[in-house]
């Protein structure tokens, strides 16, 4: 009976990756060709815009000034504003148009002024373009999805006014990427990536003039699928990136919004059940300043670079109840929190790091920390990475590693361990973190031994509100706001050398600490960040 299961579970597997297969050549045969732009749907009528929602997420006026600071609003369709808005967000933001609620946000003329302007030389541009919908930059499915929610959630705020002939030219261009999306959302594997593509295909169904019931209902079952795939037992995101986590939870937010707005019943199971377990887990994960951590974890990436700020967090958690009323655990990663500190440690080894990437990345992907003191985000990165006989090593799934948290004399203690061995090498280490409950300030050491002589290259990668004052061999002086720090380094091993290097990457101060390991196989490195005022 049992391998009668395994053979049927078998060539389920096996026909869900054909029919995958199937739908990838499908769609890559059709997009090939020459007449797949005339197949779009561009008539404006598809739609009621009567039907579109106001978006239920608040924009920052902050974050909107900055932009209209930053792009020169010059008459015309020129393409300096849409390259301006590149050059200051990169592609993946620019071309979703999530910034469209800051300018929201901001208000007045100027704002709706400029944001019609670039949608317009967004599309102006791309109708122009040959094979528009193969430039991944921009017509990527979740930045089309991401693109098209915001058009319909903003609607009110830029095309509330304007004339008839703007109207129909937004409209029709958001039928044209409605259409590509449900004609390709099924080549996309990406479980994170669909369910944007989904999202925006659900706005757009609800919002036609005849409801498309039928379409819905099948589209409810796809979101479902996904969603429960796609979480471990604690209601965690596979793959453990934070942001990734935020942004599908986000996404089954705004799914929940749009079905709720036009009477269609979704099932508890996940839009209740699960939406409470990753409530749960973003609560889990935010430290003193409100947002999350910043670990990346394994699998590909979605929309990492795009952190949620603290108010998307308050909103979002705002509309969900938490089923979570006891602690909570979450596969690969430790909060440690006092009154004075919350700190999260990646317990577990990860293939894929966060947005501070360095020479020396990836590090050994394992027991590196995001600490906040008070309110205030402190450190964004603490991670080690050892160079063994000239390799970077890295710890694999299959290495033997263990973590634990223990309380001892008005301490927190926490305590982690690593060893990796190959045909090449046998490698060891000890994290050791200490936070005191009643003041400000990180303790840690870290002992490592390996087969061969090695380097270790302990790291910190601070807010970048963080500088860097007075700089001597044994500890430097960190401004953060109004408080100041010292970060010590304690040299126990005699054959170690220790250099020091202040790091200006990008906006984020890095301090390294370098320790090269001469005759001897082994290192105990000692570090604490104290508060002095």
């Amino acid at each position: 009976m049992y391998t009668i299961v395994r053979v049927v579970l078998s060539f389920y597997v096996m026909l869900k990756k054909f029919i995958e297969a199937y739908y990838s050549h499908k769609i890559g045969i059709m997009q090939n060709s020459i007449f797949y732009r005339f197949s779009l749907e561009k008539r404006d009528n598809t739609l009621n815009p009567n039907k579109f929602l106001t978006d239920p997420w608040s924009g920052n006026s902050a974050i909107g000034k900055d932009i209209l600071n930053s792009i020169s609003n010059k008459p015309g369709f020129s393409l300096d504003l849409m390259e301006n808005l590149i050059n200051n967000m990169g592609n993946e933001y620019a071309y979703n148009f999530e910034w469209i609620r800051h300018l929201q946000a901001v208000g007045g003329n100027g704002s709706m002024r400029l944001t019609r302007d670039l949608i317009l030389i967004f599309i102006n541009n791309y109708r122009k373009m040959k094979g528009f919908w193969l430039h991944q930059s921009s017509w990527a499915l979740p930045i089309v999805g991401e693109r098209l929610i915001n058009w319909m959630f903003s609607y009110s705020f830029f095309a509330s006014g304007s004339n008839d002939s703007f109207q129909k030219i937004i409209l029709s261009s958001i039928a044209e990427q409605f259409s590509h999306l449900w004609r390709c959302y099924k080549a996309e594997l990406n479980p994170q990536a669909r369910l944007i593509a989904l999202k925006a295909i659900v706005a757009c169904l609800c919002s036609m003039r005849n409801t498309q019931f039928v379409k819905i209902r099948r589209i409810i079952k796809e979101i479902t699928g996904i969603t429960e795939s796609s979480l471990d037992s604690s209601g965690m995101i596979i793959n453990r990136n934070p942001n990734d986590h935020f942004n599908m939870f986000k996404s089954l937010i705004e799914i929940r919004f749009i079905f709720k707005n036009s009477g269609i019943e979704l099932p508890n199971r996940v839009f209740i059940d699960c939406l409470g377990r990753m409530a749960a887990c973003i609560r889990f994960l935010r430290l003193g300043d409100g947002e999350i951590s910043g670990h990346v974890g394994d699998g590909p990436l979605l929309n990492s670079g795009l952190a949620p700020t603290r108010q998307m967090i308050d909103t979002a958690l705002s509309v969900v109840e938490s089923k979570n009323s006891g602690p909570i655990t979450i596969s690969g990663f430790t909060r440690l929190s006092t009154k004075k500190i919350v700190l999260i440690v990646n317990t577990k080894p990860c293939c894929i790091r966060s947005r501070f990437s360095t020479p020396l990345e990836p590090g050994l992907n394992i027991f590196d920390f995001e600490a906040s003191f008070g309110l205030n985000r402190m450190i964004n990165r603490a991670d080690i990475t050892v160079l063994l006989n000239g390799f970077r090593i890295k710890i694999r799934e299959n290495a033997k590693y263990f973590s634990k948290i223990k309380h001892e004399r008005g301490e927190l203690h926490f305590v982690g361990e690593v060893q990796q061995k190959s045909r090449y090498f046998n490698f060891d280490m000890q994290r050791e973190i200490t936070i005191n409950l009643s003041t400000e300030g990180v303790r840690g050491r870290d002992f490592i031994r390996a087969s061969d002589p090695f380097q270790a290259f302990p790291r910190f990668v601070f807010d970048h509100q963080t500088i860097t004052k007075e700089i001597h061999s044994q500890s430097i002086l960190i401004n953060h706001k109004s408080s100041e720090y010292i970060l010590s380094i304690f040299q126990q091993s005699q054959d170690c050398e220790v250099f020091i290097a202040r790091n200006l990457e990008g906006n984020y101060p890095t301090i390294e600490i370098r320790y090269s390991v001469m005759d001897r196989r082994e290192a105990s490195i000692a570090w604490a960040i104290e508060g002095i005022s």
